[in-house]
Parts: structure tokens; sequence; C-alpha cells
């Protein structure tokens, strides 16, 4: 109920015509490339030692994070975050006062999504980053999670690159594709059988005893 009142007073247009798709995409381009670098920042911050164990230790309870995983933080991180998530907007209506209200919706629905994905820790065929390279997928997420270093943006994988945060990422996934490389093809439904097979011997010596 507070959220137009609230976007009027911050300079959002809430009036038609609602702006064209086009106008539209292009500045929610710009606010995924203004949220990716203030998250690169204030994440690698949060791994600062102090605040790492007061604050951002929360959200690494989960080293194979799921979907939902995206919003299980502390508090004080989820503010800072999501001042990440309003500045493109805010910024843009400072500046040139033509966000739409409309915008703020799809902005905010794109980046849940886009942070749902980068923590659910499943290759999604559809990712944008099989279209788009420099797009980071869950894997990239996933690492971080995993090691608890490297790879500190939310959506591209250019200041990681940029700034040398993904040293680490990049070994280890180099060497899991070369040790993939080198592992035989394995039949699902074989593995499935062998996997049943061993369960049904287990159940039968645990009878017998």
């Amino acid at each position: 109920m507070l959220f137009l009142p609230i976007a009027k007073f911050a300079g959002f247009s809430t009036s038609v015509p609602f702006p064209s798709f086009s106008s539209m995409m292009s500045q929610i381009l710009c606010f995924f490339v203004i949220e990716d670098f203030y998250h690169y920042w204030m994440h690698r911050l949060f791994h600062w030692g102090p605040l790492y164990k007061a604050i951002h230790k929360v959200h690494h309870e989960f080293t194979a994070p799921s979907g939902i995983a995206t919003e299980y933080a502390h508090p004080l991180e989820t503010l800072v975050f999501v001042l990440g998530v309003i500045l493109g907007p805010l910024s843009f209506c400072y500046y040139f006062r033509n966000v739409h209200v409309i915008s703020m919706f799809f902005w905010i629905t794109f980046k849940l999504c886009q942070s749902v994905e980068a923590h659910s820790g499943y290759d999604i065929p559809f990712s944008i980053s099989y279209f788009f390279p420099l797009w980071a997928n869950p894997d990239h997420h996933d690492y971080h999670h995993m090691a608890f270093v490297n790879n500190f943006a939310s959506s591209f994988i250019v200041w990681d690159r940029l700034f040398g945060t993904d040293i680490k990422y990049q070994a280890y996934r180099n060497k899991r594709i070369q040790t993939k490389s080198k592992l035989p093809d394995v039949d699902l439904l074989d593995a499935f059988n062998l996997k049943i097979k061993k369960i049904i011997k287990i159940i039968d010596n645990t009878s017998k005893i």
C-alpha cells in the first residue's frame, strides 16, 4: 500500500502511457550493471573478517544452496543489498526523471529471478549465460558457497575477471573439466540397477543377523 506513494515521492512515473519495451529493457540493463558493481564491492566487504563473522556468515550456512537460500541472510545484509537494487532506479530518477513504476516492477522481478537462479545449483539449459557469455551462471556462485572465496559479483563475471577475484574458481573449473573428460561414460539405468542390487544385498545381510 505504501509503494506507490513512496514511488511518487521518489520521482517514479505512475501515469500512462507505459514506457516502450525497448526503453524499459535498456533501463533495466543499466540497473543490472549498477547493481552488479555495487553488489561486487559490498560482497567483498562482507567477506572481511569481522563483518563476515558478524553478518555474512549467516548466508554462508548453505554450502550447497537452493533457490530459497537467496533470501536467507542477516537483516543488515539484506538491507545493504536491497539498497543496491533500488540504487539504479533512484539514480535514473534523479538524473533523467523518466523511470516508470512498471519498469521498477519488471526490474525487481528480473533481479529476483537472477538471484534465485544463481543459488539454484542447476545448470539451466535456457540460462542467459548460454546466449550471453558475460552472464554468471549458477556454477559461478555455487563455487563461492562451496569455497567461501572468489566470485563476488551477482549477475556478471566482468568484475571478478577484471579484479582477479575468480582465479581460484577458474583453476577449479579447468581441473574439473579435465577430470570429467577422463571419466568413462556411465549408463544411468545400469548405475541405478546396481544401486538397487546393493541395497537389496544389504537388507538380506541385515535380515540374516
